[in-house]
């Protein structure tokens, strides 16, 4: 009986042993995404205020060139076109300039490992900040082009593969996001220009990339076999010049220091919560008073109680002249916290995944129509190559000045989610006329609509992070915006790949019309905007539209035109007044029941605080230790 008992008990120690090593990619993977705080020691934030140490202090504006430099480094993906032939030749012989269709693949795989790379590594890379990011994804760039090299000398298609297509792709993912992340959590008030700058220079890499790319190679290498420095060197060259822009702006790259706050804003704050600050100056004879007003779009706040108290100096002490300073306290009711999200509760949204559904149909139609425009205007239209390299030029221009002036216009009028439903709507138009001015061979007309299509396609990617960060906060967007360019790959490679099968077969139903070889892939690329489109009118971008408990029945809810909610019960609309929205919402920030906090301000006799703008004040000396227990706010 004792070796019966034995066994069981050994066979259930088994069991709950096999559970565990089950359990355990379930919990490292809960744990990934749930633990992103970064942390950092006190002598590593006072090393992150200067950028030559007592030499040169940081300032936030120095982030904005440095994620431009490293965006153009990653854009060189784009360019991977520019290889196809040269590598093709290199491996398998010369055969007058025919694109065999092989070497393609490789980027077809690159994009995937990139996104796969900023999806897994976008928490890694809240932990861990942007320095060991770009320092991370710079070595991985590097080494996947000495691989290459390696492949391309020894002539295995496989060494290519491994190394542009994976170990490249991965440091491209990381590099990728690791300027985005820091930019939207160091300008919160302007999102969008932020965002615009930080992807910009992907935009750029791909209009100089070519180009670097030609010269280095040399141009009739793949017909003539006439090299300049050659395939191998040209990715050792470029590979070291990328992986030297990189690094050093990696130095450069930081997070804010805890408590950062601009215009009552910081990297929690989701759009609607934030709190407007107001300084304002009364002199009074000796007396200074600095009032700090707050107020709060979430309507919440209590009147202020004022204190004066005998002045005191930055240490502590008693003024020898004996003036005062008044000291106002503000104490208010904060919810802000309550609408803070963690990575998962992002993640797991619905909203969220509506973003993605609206991303992927937003840039599906300029991936594809750049990856083709150069082919159209030789074969359909009849253009030379030189007019196709320009016109494919002029779609990089405008690609780029897309990802600048739409998230500054998102930044002027305060919301994001109109500018991408005028995307997806001028989409659709264009992509409903392209089988129309092919058929009329209209030149102007296949530009133009060429051209529109490319300007959206690269607003998308400037406005994303943005929005990203409006409605999940900034602390987050590095790894929703790595998961997000999922669907950006899904766009290339399923995509791709379904462009090319009915390409193929259209081509073979119509061997001698070829302006019917485009036609059908434009009206299956109709139905994913179209569907996108709807999804995006539908997205609950404003705080209460979010927030505001569901009633019985209720299946969805969204905005008019004139501002008003309108919630559709058992599939029949309700409005609701503005007034009545006001009630609903006051209820509902009641029912949260918060405990009040209180800032204060101190001012010297010439009216500047008397704590550092960092410095976390725990009790200010002559003051009730219960009416201060904030932080101070960093606001620039």
């Amino acid at each position: 009986m004792v070796g019966i008992g034995a066994m069981s008990s050994a066979r259930a120690k088994f069991q709950a042993e096999k559970c565990n090593v089950l359990l355990w990619p379930k919990k490292a993977f809960v744990y990934h995404y749930t633990h992103t705080k970064f942390e950092r020691s006190e002598q590593q934030l006072e090393r992150e205020r200067w950028l030559v140490p007592r030499l040169i202090p940081f300032n936030r504006y120095m982030l904005m060139p440095c994620a431009v430099l490293v965006q153009a480094c990653c854009g060189s993906l784009y360019a991977w076109s520019g290889f196809n032939l040269p590598i093709e030749a290199q491996l398998f012989g010369r055969n007058g300039g025919v694109d065999r269709a092989i070497v393609v693949n490789v980027f077809y795989v690159a994009v995937a490992i990139f996104a796969i790379s900023a999806a897994l590594l976008g928490p890694w890379l809240e932990r861990n900040g942007p320095l060991k990011g770009l320092l991370l994804g710079s070595g991985l760039f590097f080494f996947g082009n000495l691989l290459t090299a390696l492949g391309v000398y020894v002539k295995q298609l496989a060494i290519v593969y491994i190394g542009y297509g994976v170990f490249g792709a991965m440091g491209l993912g990381i590099s990728y996001i690791s300027p985005v992340s820091p930019l939207q959590k160091w300008f919160p008030e302007i999102r969008g220009v932020a965002a615009g700058l930080a992807v910009c220079g992907f935009g750029a890499g791909s209009v100089f990339s070519p180009f670097t790319q030609k010269a280095l190679i040399g141009p009739n290498f793949h017909k003539t076999g006439e090299a300049h420095v050659g395939i191998e060197l040209t990715f050792v060259i470029l590979g070291s010049c990328y992986f030297l822009i990189m690094t050093l702006c990696a130095l450069i790259l930081r997070m804010p220091p805890p408590g950062y706050t601009v215009r009552g804003i910081n990297i929690e704050t989701v759009k609607g919560a934030e709190r407007k600050v107001d300084l304002q100056r009364t002199p009074q004879k000796t007396w200074l008073r600095r009032a700090l007003h707050r107020k709060t779009n979430l309507e919440a706040s209590t009147p202020p109680i004022a204190f004066s108290t005998s002045g005191r100096t930055n240490d502590g002490q008693n003024k020898e002249d004996g003036s005062s300073v008044l000291v106002r306290v503000v104490p208010q009711i904060d919810y802000s916290a309550h609408f803070s999200m963690i990575l998962m509760e992002a993640l797991t949204s619905v909203q969220y995944w509506m973003i993605y559904v609206m991303f992927m149909g937003a840039e599906i139609t300029g991936l594809l129509i750049i990856s083709k425009i150069q082919s159209i205007v030789q074969n359909q239209l009849g253009r030379s190559a030189d007019d196709a390299a320009v016109v494919n030029s002029i779609l990089g221009g405008l690609n780029l000045s897309g990802r600048l002036v739409l998230p500054l216009i998102s930044d002027l009028i305060k919301s994001r989610k109109p500018l991408f439903v005028l995307s997806l709507a001028c989409q659709a138009v264009c992509l409903g006329c392209l089988p129309s001015a092919l058929d009329a061979r209209s030149y102007a007309g296949v530009l133009a609509c060429a051209f529109i299509i490319g300007f959206f396609y690269g607003g998308g990617f400037g406005m994303i992070p943005a929005f990203l960060a409006d409605q999940f906060g900034a602390k987050n967007v590095g790894a929703t915006h790595g998961v997000i360019l999922t669907a950006w790959a899904i766009d290339a490679v399923a995509g791709g790949l379904i462009f090319s099968a009915v390409y193929n077969k259209q081509k073979k139903l119509y061997p001698d019309d070829s302006m019917r070889w485009y036609d059908l892939n434009f009206r299956w690329i109709l139905a994913p905007v179209l569907l996108s489109f709807l999804v995006c009118l539908f997205i609950p971008t404003h705080l209460r539209d979010r927030k505001l408990p569901k009633i019985a029945g209720e299946v969805l809810r969204f905005r008019f035109l004139d501002g008003r909610l309108v919630r559709l019960v058992r599939w029949r609309p309700v409005w609701l007044s503005k007034e009545e929205e006001k009630v609903e919402w006051a209820a509902y920030l009641q029912s949260l029941a918060p405990q009040p906090t209180a800032t204060s301000t101190m001012v010297d006799g010439k009216g500047d605080p008397l704590f550092d703008s960092h410095q976390v004040v725990s009790q200010s000396p002559g003051l009730p230790s219960a009416l201060t227990k904030g932080k101070t706010q960093s606001v620039d």
